[in-house]
């Protein structure tokens, strides 16, 4: 059942993803429908900046309540990004943890650790309502790429930096990718399309097996403009040519206004506390 859930999402998807993440899901995905995939279980470790791991227990409401006062906790987004639970955490877990994080009293801060080049835009909508809505500080922190739908996601938090000047981010832009099969031979072919606006339910399919394309396009540009929306919105200090789709790195994306800046993943730490520090002092005073 997982297996075809995967393929079902896949097949469904309009992708926010860097290139280095088409080979993941050729790999899995072809892998499904040849009947020779082997799961393999990728642990995303979820921690405290006080030496605590977060452990899923049905009989607790809410693991992060048993962490130690003041705690921040560090949550992992990595890998292809997929709204539903595979073998790694599906983007709504991601979501409905960080909300967890945000009604514990433990919790004084999130920092989301990214290495992720993108993938289904559709995991995105609730992680977008939760971070829209958050009650923490929220930091982005990228260790290696965040890309693509990766990237909408970090234009929620309050902060965003970069582990090293090589680090990858970027990436705004959408496309679509059918996989058609050939029966004959058991093997794939794989269509990809970039946007445009579509009228009529399934002609885009129905035309891009004939190979035209126009339809895909015309439906897909309906969803590169929201997601552009969404960045001036969230960081209006980005730079207006970021939004066609090009990946930078991280010494590129700072002077153009999409990462605050270039450092380690304790300096970024260090701010966070050194912020609620200063926040209890203020309530303190109140």
């Amino acid at each position: 059942m997982l297996r075809q859930q995967f393929i079902q999402e896949i097949d469904s998807a309009n992708l926010m993803l860097h290139a280095s993440g088409y080979q993941s899901i050729d790999y899995v995905y072809n892998a499904i429908q040849k009947g020779i995939f082997v799961p393999e279980i990728i642990t995303q470790p979820i921690v405290s900046t006080k030496g605590e791991s977060y452990i899923e227990n049905n009989d607790i409401k809410n693991p992060f309540n048993a962490w130690q006062d003041d705690s921040i906790a560090i949550i992992p987004l990595e890998g292809i990004m997929l709204k539903n639970s595979y073998w790694w955490y599906g983007v709504d877990d991601i979501a409905n943890i960080i909300s967890l994080a945000y009604d514990s009293d433990k919790i004084t801060g999130v920092i989301l650790k990214a290495n992720t080049p993108g993938g289904n835009t559709d995991s995105l909508f609730l992680l977008q309502q939760i971070l829209s809505k958050k009650t923490k500080p929220t930091y982005g922190f990228i260790d290696g790429m965040c890309c693509s739908c990766g990237y909408i996601a970090f234009s929620y938090m309050d902060k965003i930096y970069s582990i090293n000047r090589m680090a990858q981010v970027g990436g705004i832009g959408v496309f679509a990718r059918i996989m058609i099969p050939n029966n004959k031979d058991n093997s794939y072919k794989v269509k990809e399309v970039y946007p445009k606006e579509s009228p009529e339910k399934n002609i885009e399919e129905r035309e891009l097996l004939k190979g035209n394309d126009d339809p895909f396009k015309e439906k897909l540009s309906k969803v590169a403009v929201y997601f552009q929306e969404l960045i001036k919105a969230n960081r209006p200090s980005v730079a207006a040519k970021t939004l066609a789709g090009m990946t930078y790195f991280s010494y590129e994306a700072q002077p153009l206004g999409m990462i605050d800046g270039i450092c380690s993943l304790d300096d970024v730490v260090s701010e966070m506390t050194a912020l609620n520090e200063n926040r209890k002092k203020v309530l303190t005073y109140l």
